[in-house]
């Protein structure tokens, strides 16, 4: 039998969401459950569902991160923060700067300058250098992805264009459908996250976003079904969305303690975490005691990192890790100036945080997480896994 995996990734469709709209893919997937998602955005997520690894195994959690020695590759930006905040801090300009940066320093993966102070750019490196759809050398840091599973297997498949549109990644993976010589296709579909991003998840958009989903995904099924003898249809998610009812500026609070950002401490404000290098012992013991007594959110220990699988012994991502309660974005940020209506990136183990996947066939009972994605795909694609990676069991007990 010609067998083919088909793997549509809808951003941010997660379980709460998908719950409110039971319609979608009923006929087509009606086999369902809640995934587990991973602590972080998906600069985290996305790594771990093609590689069924941890971000501490496979080293990619947040995108920038403080670079204790040697010369940060965004040095020669330094110039930029000549620019006056009038003009910096607009989206068309930081736009077409992001393109320049990523152009002249080489950088193949998804890359955005964001908000981040053109200041402090020169302390940091970049997480995702290399694209991580490719095979190796490019790839994950550490660790491999089904695509190089199924290179050394010598099988075929088609992955998206990360630089393109919804549609035409759709109209490619027709292409590659129509032609019937892949094992797996893998598309990422990112309009719903940009949608609830800007009106949260209870927009009346949704529904037709959604039904327009539903019929690409059936138009993918019947081209699909004309090539290949089984089809096995997952449809799923790397995390949930919140809604915003509170922004709250975090770094009025830090720059308050009269610390020197540079010469006393490092950090970086995501959208809902706060990461932090103190430099000297007095900043440790500020920072902490702050974080420690702080209403808006919590330190997170040693031990809950390492059980969320984004536990750094180096510190890399950050020596202290403060995380935001739901539902309260900190801005600004160097994500952004201004809260927005939606907002992914709190705890795991709040309920619109978990991820969800949708199947044509019955799914393992012992599927919980997303990184046991990477499974389903060794399954469906006849390879084994290697030792060590997040896998149904059940999929590959003798």
């Amino acid at each position: 039998m010609k067998t083919l995996g088909l793997y549509v990734f809808i951003d941010a469709l997660g379980w709460e969401v998908l719950k409110k709209h039971p319609e979608f893919l009923a006929d087509l997937a009606p086999h369902r459950k809640p995934l587990e998602t991973i602590l972080g955005y998906s600069s985290a997520c996305d790594p771990s569902i093609i590689s069924g690894l941890t971000p501490s195994e496979h080293k990619l959690w947040s995108s920038y991160y403080y670079l204790r020695e040697g010369a940060s590759p965004f040095a020669w930006t330094r110039w930029l923060g000549l620019l006056p905040e009038s003009l910096s801090e607009r989206a068309r300009v930081r736009h077409y700067l992001s393109k320049l940066v990523k152009k002249v320093c080489g950088i193949s993966g998804y890359f955005q300058l964001y908000n981040v102070p053109f200041r402090y750019l020169p302390l940091f490196h970049y997480a995702e250098w290399k694209r991580i759809w490719e095979i190796k050398p490019e790839g994950l840091p550490e660790g491999s992805t089904i695509f190089d599973l199924m290179h050394a297997a010598g099988l075929s498949w088609y992955v998206h264009d990360s630089r393109k549109k919804d549609e035409g990644k759709l109209a490619d993976l027709h292409q590659a459908l129509e032609a019937g010589e892949i094992n797996l296709a893998y598309i990422s579909l990112g309009r719903l996250d940009a949608l609830m991003h800007a009106e949260g998840t209870s927009s009346p958009k949704i529904a037709e976003l959604l039904k327009w989903y539903d019929t690409r995904i059936h138009e993918l099924m019947t081209t699909a079904s004309a090539s290949y003898d089984d089809v096995r249809l997952h449809i799923f998610t790397d995390h949930g969305m919140h809604d915003i009812h509170e922004g709250y500026d975090l770094q009025r609070d830090i720059d308050a303690l009269g610390l020197r950002f540079g010469k006393d401490y490092i950090a970086f404000y995501d959208s809902t975490m706060g990461r932090f290098w103190p430099l000297t012992g007095t900043a440790e013991t500020r920072l902490r005691e702050t974080l420690l007594e702080h209403p808006k959110g919590r330190l997170l220990p040693e031990a809950e990192l390492r059980r969320l699988g984004v536990y750094f012994p180096d510190g890399q991502y950050g020596d202290l890790i403060f995380l935001m309660h739901p539902g309260i974005q900190i801005a600004p940020s160097f994500m952004g100036r201004k809260a927005i209506a939606g907002m992914h990136g709190f705890h795991p183990e709040d309920s619109d945080s978990r991820a969800m996947i949708c199947a044509n066939y019955v799914l393992p009972v012992d599927l919980t997480c997303i990184q046991q994605i990477f499974g389903l795909m060794c399954a469906t694609t006849g390879l084994t896994p290697p030792a060590g990676r997040a896998v149904p069991q059940s999929l590959f007990q003798p």
